[in-house]
C-alpha cells in the first residue's frame, strides 16, 4: 500500500527530476499524447496475441511455432509496457515528458504525485502498476535502466523475435514452471486491462 512517506518522497523526487531535466514540463509535450495512447493500445494487443500464442494450439499452428512454445515472459513485459505508455499519455496530457534515464521510476513517481495525491486515480491501481513492473524486473534479472535498454523495441518488433526469445529461455535468472509463468502472465494482462481502462477515463476528463 502507498504510504504518506512514499508520497512525500515522490514529491521531492519530482522536483529533483525537474531540476535535472530528467522530467520536463512544456505545453508542446501534449502533442505526444496520441503517440503514447497508440503505443499503449498496440502493446496490449501484442500482449494478448502472445498469450494466445502461448496457450492456443491453433494459434501456434498458424504462426508455425512448436506445440511446446510459450512466451509468457513477453506477455508480462508487453503488458507492463502498455501500462507504462498509458501512464506517459496521461503525463503528456499535463505537459510532462519523461526522459530516457530512470524513465520507469520517474513515471511511477509522477503518477503518484499527479494522479494519486489528488485522487484522480485509485491507489490500488498504482500498486498494481508497481507490482507488474517489479515482476518484469525480477523475471529478467534486470534493474530499471537495463530494462529500458533491453526492451526499447517497438511492439511490432516483438512479434518478429519469437525465435530469439525461445533461444533465451534457458538464460533467465529465475526458473519458473510453465504453469506459474502462465499465472503471472494472465495476472499481468488483467492488471494492464484494468489500468488502461481507468487511465483512459482519467485522460478523457483532462
Amino acid at each position: 500500500m502507498i504510504e504518506d512517506k512514499e508520497l512525500s518522497q515522490a514529491e521531492r523526487n519530482i522536483q529533483d527530476y525537474l531540476n535535472e531535466e530528467l522530467l520536463t514540463k512544456k505545453p508542446e509535450h501534449q502533442q505526444f499524447t496520441p503517440f503514447y495512447l497508440k503505443n499503449a493500445k498496440m502493446s496490449f494487443q501484442v500482449a494478448q496475441f502472445l498469450y494466445n500464442l502461448s496457450t492456443n494450439s491453433d494459434t501456434k499452428k498458424s504462426a508455425g511455432v512448436p506445440d511446446d512454445f510459450e512466451c509468457f515472459l513477453w506477455v508480462v513485459v508487453t503488458s507492463y509496457y502498455s501500462m507504462f505508455y498509458i501512464a506517459n499519455a496521461a503525463l503528456s496530457k499535463l505537459g510532462f515528458k519523461v526522459g530516457e534515464k530512470f524513465a520507469h521510476k520517474i513515471t511511477q513517481d509522477a503518477l503518484l504525485v499527479h494522479f494519486i495525491k489528488n485522487n484522480k486515480l485509485a491507489k490500488h491501481l498504482l500498486d498494481e502498476y508497481k507490482q507488474t513492473k517489479d515482476e518484469v524486473l525480477n523475471l529478467m534479472g534486470l534493474n530499471e535502466e537495463e530494462l529500458l535498454k533491453e526492451f526499447q523495441l517497438k511492439a511490432k518488433q516483438l512479434i518478429a523475435t519469437f525465435d530469439y526469445q525461445r533461444k533465451r529461455r534457458g538464460e533467465f535468472q529465475y526458473e519458473i514452471q510453465t504453469s506459474a509463468k502462465q499465472h503471472v502472465a494472465q495476472l499481468s494482462l488483467d492488471r494492464a486491462r484494468t489500468f488502461i481502462q481507468e487511465m483512459n477515463k482519467v485522460i478523457d476528463k483532462m
